[in-house]
């Protein structure tokens, strides 16, 4: 399991520096920008076209005045970018909730319906349902600093399909007292 969560350390890392050294940041805000109109109402997406710089210039303004001269002009649209895919998930969040509940559901009532599946309680599906709600905050975090751009619904769709079959495993193979 560190192994795991080690591998995924590594590939954030390495995805958020690819994205810092990347010339293209700007491509890919456009991108983003694009995309998400198609999600987003209209009022919001002006909201985010003027909070994204001002957020940007915050967490610029929170590093060391020497990485500041240094790294300004490099670092700025990738900043914006991660700021930008940052509120865009924040806005999103709501709607990531619904797999949670049906999973949730789901779950309680194929325990409900199934005894002997409480009686032959599975420790490896446990441990693995736990592993992968452990993952959806790594697959946001990914897609966040990812340095391509990828559509808002194809992260819905990866952080729903996964919320549903690790809550839905969670609740079913968790182990009961007797």
């Amino acid at each position: 399991m560190r192994l795991v969560w080690v591998g995924a350390f590594v590939l954030l890392i390495a995805s958020l520096a690819t994205l810092i050294s990347n010339r293209q940041s700007g491509r890919l805000l456009e991108e983003g920008w694009a995309s998400a109109a198609t999600v987003l109402p209209d009022a919001t997406m002006s909201e985010l076209q003027q909070n994204t710089p001002a957020y940007a210039d915050r967490i610029l303004a929170l590093f060391p005045e020497p990485f500041r001269q240094k790294f300004a002009l490099k670092t700025r649209m990738a900043v914006e970018v991660i700021t930008f895919r940052s509120l865009l998930l924040l806005h999103l969040a709501p709607g990531l909730l619904v797999p949670f509940i049906v999973g949730f559901l789901e779950g309680t009532w194929a325990r409900a319906n199934q005894t002997t599946l409480i009686k032959m309680h599975s420790p490896m599906r446990f441990s693995l349902a736990l592993t992968t709600q452990g993952l959806i905050p790594v697959v946001a975090l990914l897609w966040i600093t990812a340095p391509i751009s990828l559509s808002a619904t194809l992260l819905v769709f990866a952080i729903g399909t996964f919320a549903f079959v690790s809550t839905r495993n969670l609740i079913v193979h968790a182990p009961t007292q007797f």
